[in-house]
């Protein structure tokens, strides 16, 4: 048995019918709206204000991290004695923004600032000794990390020998025990006394900038100038945009509109978003991709000197290459998902395979996490995708689907990795060639034990049920004002029953379904399913059917309508 096209299941949350609609009534919104607060736990108008009206009063104090006074007083220190202060960055976007953030925040402070990123295809990811070495040579007396060193355990103690001072900033969780550095900053550390866990490693970042504006005696526009680069970092890195990530995002975005970031600005512009309050969408498809590009095929440095940078030419270069990355990224990339379906068509059985692992010598290690996410969307099972070395090792990238935390299946499997690391979501390990096929059956049996056959089939869970009558201007309205969406805060998912097609249903582009559909028999609303052309003939010929869509806008020829977005079709 073969694997057939994916089919979505669609459910509907549950929720009070009483408080979904004493929130509609209380709030001015649409009842549809009031059943999407309620369902997400809302049940007082006070707690749809603070959702609704996010204020930059409500961040914590960067000091109830347990060792931000002492790390912020050490930096303090070092800008007064004039040492060599380093920062020690991630090649993704998350740790790319950190980054910036932090040499503009401490140059403009009077620091004496240089910085390190590891290159994706010799170093991999986190804190490494040749680093700390050429940090160490380039006379650094304090290294901070950004995005990394929660597991630096061996790059903590070379920096603690050679006399540095490392303060970890970090957002993944820690293993068993810390590194031995001065300071450790981790919302995700035991007992570290935050109150937010989500934040992004970027947000770490800017809450150090915060603490030192403090400490240096700056005013508070001194870290609040760098929200901008802060929403894209955290928006890019997928935490969830709930509690101090929203207010992140939502001013970061805002302030986007009109960055006074010259880099930031200029590749806005090179995406042709420039001068408008970006979604999150346009962070994460347009300008995230761009930035994380450069580091995936190599040096990830472009992508913070582009930050940096306040030469206009140097700016539009540095944009250019950006976008010129993404093109040749997005290549590779096609050709290994291409090569990885194939490979899945011919070799995997539903009904035995719960993950997908799978390699080549040939794939490129900065994409394969990227392909390991279209794998999913295709057959819905965890999958890891590996590039083969020359030293008898494979590099993998793994992401996982809702039910399954990546990280906790490959603990079970450890004694086959040579490393690993991760979180719920998304995964990076090495493996000995001659391991892979027993960790191919070891993962594999660690998914069975947490998955059943029924967690393989694409779930879509709605936030209410309405009518096509519902889905007006003002309920549009509402649901803007929900943004920035995100996870913990998706675009909410309505569905509606008994549709039928207004006129015949049909192909747009190369695979997206485009159609008309009615509840009523006489008005009709557009809808778009975007990757959906495989199951044309499967919808146009069912009498009925149930959609579970987004609200959205389209705009055609100067006219912008409603519009919905499919996100699953049952018939």
């Amino acid at each position: 048995m073969k694997f057939s096209p994916v089919k979505e299941r669609i459910v509907v949350r549950q929720h009070d019918p009483a408080i979904a609609a004493r929130l509609a009534r209380e709030c001015g919104v649409p009842p549809a709206i009031g059943a999407v607060l309620a369902c997400r736990g809302f049940t007082t108008l006070e707690s749809c204000e603070q959702f609704f009206r996010p204020e930059l009063s409500r961040l914590h104090d960067p000091f109830l991290f347990g060792d931000m006074e002492k790390a912020a007083d050490r930096i303090a220190a070092a800008i007064a004695d004039h040492e060599t202060i380093a920062l020690y960055g991630d090649y993704d976007v998350d740790g790319v923004t950190a980054t910036a953030i932090l040499v503009r925040f401490l140059r403009e402070a009077g620091a004496h600032c240089v910085y390190h990123l590891p290159n994706r295809l010799t170093d991999g990811y986190g804190i490494h000794d040749s680093g700390i070495v050429e940090l160490a040579n380039a006379g650094a007396a304090v290294i901070i990390s950004v995005d990394c060193g929660i597991s630096a355990h061996g790059p903590a103690d070379l920096a603690r020998s050679m006399g540095i001072d490392l303060i970890i900033t970090d957002h993944h969780e820690p293993k068993e025990s810390l590194p031995r550095a001065f300071a450790v900053i981790d919302p995700k550390v035991d007992g570290c006394g935050y109150p937010d866990r989500d934040l992004a490693g970027v947000g770490v970042a800017l809450k150090l900038c915060q603490a030192l504006a403090s400490t240096l005696g700056r005013p508070d526009d001194s870290w609040q100038q760098y929200l901008d680069l802060a929403a894209v970092g955290t928006a890019a890195d997928i935490v969830p945009l709930t509690g101090e990530n929203r207010i992140i995002v939502k001013f970061g975005f805002e302030q986007l509109a009109s960055t006074r970031n010259l880099g930031m600005r200029t590749l806005m512009e090179e995406r042709k978003i420039a001068g408008k309050t970006p979604s999150t969408s346009d962070v994460v498809f347009m300008v995230a991709p761009c930035m994380n590009a450069v580091g995936r095929l190599g040096d990830p440095r472009r992508g913070v000197e582009l930050l940096l940078t306040a030469d206009q030419a140097l700016a539009a270069a540095y944009a250019r290459e950006l976008a010129e990355a993404n093109t040749e990224r997005r290549a590779i990339d096609a050709r290994v998902q291409e090569e990885a379906i194939a490979w899945v068509m011919d070799n995997c059985e539903p009904e035995r395979d719960f993950a997908i692992v799978a390699g080549h010598q040939a794939w490129h290690c900065g994409v394969i996490g990227i392909a390991a996410s279209k794998v999913i969307e295709r057959f819905h099972r965890p999958t890891i995708l590996f590039t083969f070395g020359d030293d008898g090792t494979a590099r993998g990238s793994g992401r996982s689907v809702p039910g399954l935390h990546l990280l906790e299946a490959l603990d079970e499997c450890s004694s086959l990795l040579e490393s690993y690391g991760g979180h719920a979501a998304a995964a990076g390990m090495v493996v000995r060639l001659d391991k892979l096929n027993d960790f191919r059956a070891a993962f594999n049996d660690a998914v069975k034990k947490r998955l059943t056959a029924d967690d393989l089939s694409p779930r879509i869970t709605a936030d209410a049920e309405v009518t096509l009558s519902e889905m007006t201007r003002q309920c549009f309205a509402a649901i803007r004002r929900m943004e920035p969406f995100g996870p913990g805060n998706m675009r909410p998912v309505l569905v509606c029953r008994n549709l039928r097609h207004k006129w015949p249903p049909r192909i747009v582009g190369d695979k997206h379904l485009k159609m008309t559909v009615t509840d009523d028999g006489r008005n009709g609303i557009d809808a778009i399913g975007f990757g959906f052309g495989r199951r044309l003939d499967e919808v146009a010929a069912a009498p009925a059917f149930s959609m579970a869509f987004s609200l959205d806008e389209n705009e055609w020829n100067g006219r912008i309508s409603l519009q919905l977005k499919i996100k699953g079709i049952a018939s």
